[in-house]
C-alpha cells in the first residue's frame, strides 16, 4: 500500500506514543512524512521518535512533545513550537483517548471527568490549539480518532461512550467552521484494538462486558497496523466519518439506519452473555 501523498508532510499527532496514533506515525514516517508526536510519557516518546528516525527519511524532521491534553495553555504552547520546528503544519491527528468500563453506579466521578478531559476536551484542546495556523493557511486536515462506541453504547461503555459521542458532535459543527477556510475536518471510528490500552482495560473490564464482547457476531479484534493503514487510506477520501473493515462498517450502518433493531440486537446479546455467565457458575 503506498502513501506516496504523504511525503514531505509535517504532522502532529497527540496520543502518539503507542497504540494506533504510534502506528498512524510509522507508516507516515514510511511514507516520507515529518512527525512530532505527543503523549504524556517521555521514556516511550523518546523510544517512538527513534524508531521514526529509523524508518523515515533522512531529511524528516521528527520530535516529541510531553504533554496532557487535557492542558489547554500547554497544549497551546506545544502547538506554537511544533509549527516553528516543523515549517508548518500539514495534518493535525487527534489520537489521544483511554476507556474505561464498568457499570455506571461503580465509577466514581472522577473517572467521568477525567474520560471527557482526554476523550473529548482532548480532542478540542488539540484542534483549538491549530485552529489558527489552518485557517490563515486556507489548507490542511485535522483528523479525530473517535470510536466504533460514538454512535451506540452497551452495558458497562456508558462513560466511555459519553466521552467519545461528544467528539462528534463537536468534530460536525467544527467541520462546517474550518470549511469556510478551505481546511478539512475529518472523523475516523475505529475499531476494537489490540493495543496497550486495551490491554490495560482488559484489566478491570467487568466480566459481563468480556462475555458480550467474546460472544458478539459484530466486534473483532483489529491489528494496530491494519487500521493505521486504513486511517491514513481513508484519510484522502471525500466522506467525512471513515471506518475499519466490514463489521464497523456493518455496526455504523445498522445503528444509523436500524437503530431499533440494532437496539434489540445488543439487548439480545447481552441476555445471551448473562446467561452464559450465569451456567460458568453453576458448573
Amino acid at each position: 500500500m503506498s502513501f506516496s501523498r504523504y511525503k514531505g508532510k509535517k504532522v502532529f499527532i497527540t496520543g502518539g506514543s503507542a497504540g494506533i496514533g504510534k502506528g498512524i506515525a510509522i507508516e507516515l514516517a514510511k511514507a516520507g512524512a515529518s512527525v512530532i508526536v505527543s503523549a504524556r510519557g517521555k521514556s516511550n516518546l523518546e523510544k517512538t521518535v527513534e524508531e521514526l528516525k529509523a524508518v523515515g527519511a533522512p531529511t524528516a524532521v521528527f520530535g516529541y512533545a510531553v504533554l496532557d491534553v487535557s492542558d489547554k495553555k500547554a497544549l497551546e504552547k506545544e502547538a506554537k513550537k511544533a509549527i516553528q520546528t516543523l515549517g508548518g503544519l500539514d495534518l493535525l491527528i487527534c489520537s489521544s483517548g483511554f476507556a474505561k468500563a464498568g457499570e455506571a453506579s461503580d465509577l466514581d466521578e472522577e473517572v467521568y471527568r477525567n474520560l471527557m478531559d482526554v476523550n473529548y476536551f482532548g480532542h478540542v484542546n488539540g484542534a483549538l490549539a491549530f485552529r489558527d495556523h489552518f485557517a490563515k493557511q486556507k489548507n490542511g486536515e485535522i483528523v479525530f480518532l473517535a470510536s466504533t462506541l460514538a454512535f451506540f453504547s452497551i452495558y458497562g461503555y456508558g462513560a466511555y461512550s459519553a466521552s467519545k459521542f461528544a467528539i462528534v458532535g463537536f468534530a460536525q459543527g467544527f467541520r462546517q467552521e474550518m470549511m469556510l477556510h478551505g481546511v478539512k475536518v475529518k472523523l475516523f471510528l475505529p475499531p476494537t484494538t489490540d493495543t496497550p490500552g486495551l490491554e490495560k482495560e482488559n484489566t478491570d473490564k467487568p466480566e459481563l462486558s468480556k462475555e458480550i464482547e467474546m460472544g458478539s457476531a459484530l466486534n473483532r479484534i483489529h491489528a494496530i497496523d491494519s487500521v493505521a493503514k486504513a486511517i491514513l487510506k481513508w484519510i484522502p477520501n471525500k466522506k467525512f466519518i471513515g471506518y475499519t473493515g466490514w463489521d464497523s462498517w456493518l455496526q455504523y450502518f445498522l445503528f444509523r439506519h436500524f437503530p431499533e433493531f440494532s437496539i434489540k440486537l445488543t439487548d439480545s446479546e447481552l441476555k445471551s452473555a448473562q446467561s452464559r455467565l450465569n451456567k460458568k457458575k453453576e458448573v
